[in-house]
């Protein structure tokens, strides 16, 4: 993303802290580079993140928001990254497990349990990955 607006950058901004350093970097580099995708991307800064700025909700409550709507909405994909999102912005397995749970109540079971499957991959990559940091750091 090229001659960015003053938003624009700010929704990069808050993109950066939201995700973390780490989820932030790989969205960034599996990220396409032609047209539709800048343009995208833009707009996703510009009219989404930067509207986490705002006042009122913090971090942790924006993910279970997205969460929830993402989990009603059936987007898998997405609820992926922003489950670990969630993470990096300090809420607990047990919250997110809970938010999913909650979800089926009124979006249905299959969304839930397909919610709760989606998570429970996600814990145990964040749990493999903890470890082999771990046995880096012994080594």
């Amino acid at each position: 993303m090229e001659n960015l607006t003053e938003k624009q950058l700010l929704g990069v901004k808050m993109m950066h802290e939201f995700f973390g350093q780490d989820l932030f970097d790989a969205l960034k580099a599996n990220s396409r580079d032609d047209l539709p995708s800048k343009v995208g991307a833009e707009y996703i800064a510009e009219t989404c993140f930067s509207s986490y700025a705002r006042p009122g909700l913090s971090f942790q409550q924006r993910s279970l928001m997205n969460i929830a709507m993402l989990i009603a909405l059936n987007r898998g994909p997405e609820l992926r990254i922003h489950i670990r999102a969630a993470l990096n912005n300090g809420l607990q397995e047990e919250q997110i497990t809970e938010a999913c749970r909650h979800a089926m109540v009124y979006c249905g079971v299959p969304a839930g349990r397909d919610a709760l499957s989606v998570a429970s991959e996600i814990f145990e990559e964040r749990k493999l990955a903890n470890k082999r940091a771990e046995g880096a750091k012994l080594s």
